[in-house]
């Protein structure tokens, strides 16, 4: 279905070129007072979307008047579903799939622009163009794949951070200069008390009775192997851990099919440290993504992978410590808070480094336990008990 879906929107594109319109208007014609509806697009992952968010921000009070309706990988809505700058939200399979109802449902709002946050996926570039969107920009391209479909090129540097590719969209069109510290905030809503909640039932239904939880989440996971920190050495930290405190608490993040690891590496930091089962919470496959901010927002610390959890604890003001070999820190890691963010990184082994194509993953053992079991003590030692100072910080924030 998906090839025919495309074959489909190929065809439609051939009969549009056709009816005269070749390309999108020119940047030049831009005029921002004459914008009514707007289209920002983001359907690739978790971070990348978490990224468009200072973007979509901009785009709000620039055109305050305007009505900003926003497309989202589909299994990601929940989770940006309550964003406080748009009016609307659609979910978009990716992959061309459901692109023709897509289309259907683009070319019936009616847009004046479409800004288009992720740099992959041309379907939803080529779609904007069937739907006679009259202006259509990208954040920097390293494809030709989306060209044909936009109304200018945005210089891509590898050398910025993925957010601040993203608001230079924004000041391209709008020449505003876009390079406060707020500006480079990532908006995700949180519910404290919901948090509380989900914590209160978790701890339950495990049988822990610790009285004040020190909970560390791990995610260790990521969307390739090539960033994952070896299971092994989550085992041990995790060990070390619990040995170090009596009051900690493991969380294992992850997702469905994070089910078998989490179960394997939960039951080894049991059965080597022979703690009761209540201080090592699998929670992998079990968080419903509209709630992965508040489930994030009650740990004290995650311990994590390049991957989607890291940004949501960003963007809700938990503390990290991020692992970072293949992947660059400098474009996808924390920008905001950095007081509660370490960052562990490593030059890569090898050049050219080829990432989620390597056959032999492993420079992420570069990485050594002492150092993470280090940073971890560091910023968790920063919790004053009687302060609860950086708890303090995490709720001024919102």
């Amino acid at each position: 279905m998906k090839f025919l879906n495309r074959a489909i929107l190929n065809f439609l594109e051939h009969i549009y070129r056709r009816s005269g319109r070749t390309r999108p208007l020119p940047v030049e014609k831009f005029m921002p007072s004459r914008i009514n509806k707007v289209l920002v697009v983001s359907c690739t992952a978790i971070g990348d979307t978490l990224f468009a968010t200072p973007g979509i921000r901009a785009v709000k009070k620039l055109l305050p008047d305007a009505e900003i309706h926003l497309l989202v990988k589909e299994k990601f809505k929940a989770l940006f579903a309550t964003n406080p700058w748009i009016d609307s939200i659609s979910g978009y399979k990716g992959g061309y799939k459901g692109g023709l109802g897509l289309l259907k449902e683009i070319k019936g709002k009616q847009y004046d622009l479409c800004v288009i946050f992720h740099d992959s996926d041309p379907c939803p570039a080529q779609m904007a163009f069937i739907a006679g969107i009259p202006f259509i920009f990208r954040i920097g391209q390293r494809d030709e794949a989306s060209a044909p479909y936009l109304s200018g090129r945005i210089p891509y540097d590898q050398e910025k951070h993925a957010i601040d590719q993203r608001l230079e969209v924004i000041r391209h069109l709008f020449s505003v200069p876009l390079d406060r510290e707020t500006d480079f905030r990532m908006d995700l809503p949180v519910d404290h008390r919901r948090s509380k909640s989900l914590w209160e039932e978790i701890h339950s239904t495990a049988g822990c009775l610790l009285e004040k939880p020190r909970r560390i989440g791990f995610q260790f996971s990521a969307s390739g192997n090539y960033k994952m920190w070896p299971l092994a050495n989550f085992e041990q930290l995790g060990q070390r851990l619990l040995e170090k405190d009596k009051d900690t608490v493991i969380c294992l993040i992850g997702g469905a099919g994070d089910k078998k690891a989490a179960r394997k590496l939960a039951e080894k930091i049991v059965y080597n440290t022979g703690s009761f089962k209540g201080r090592v919470l699998n929670l992998a496959g079990s968080i419903r993504i509209s709630d992965l901010p508040e489930i994030v927002l009650g740990l004290d610390l995650l311990v994590t992978n390049d991957t989607g959890p890291l940004h949501v604890a960003i963007a809700v003001g938990t503390p990290t410590v991020s692992l970072f070999v293949p992947s660059n820190f400098q474009a996808t890691g924390p920008v905001q808070d950095l007081d509660i963010h370490k960052v562990i990184s490593k030059p890569k082994p090898c050049k050219p480094c080829v990432e989620k194509y390597c056959s032999n993953p492993d420079c992420m053992a570069l990485i050594k336990v002492d150092e993470v079991m280090e940073a971890s003590l560091k910023i968790l030692n920063r919790l004053d008990p009687a302060s609860n100072s950086m708890k303090t910080h995490r709720r001024q924030m919102h």
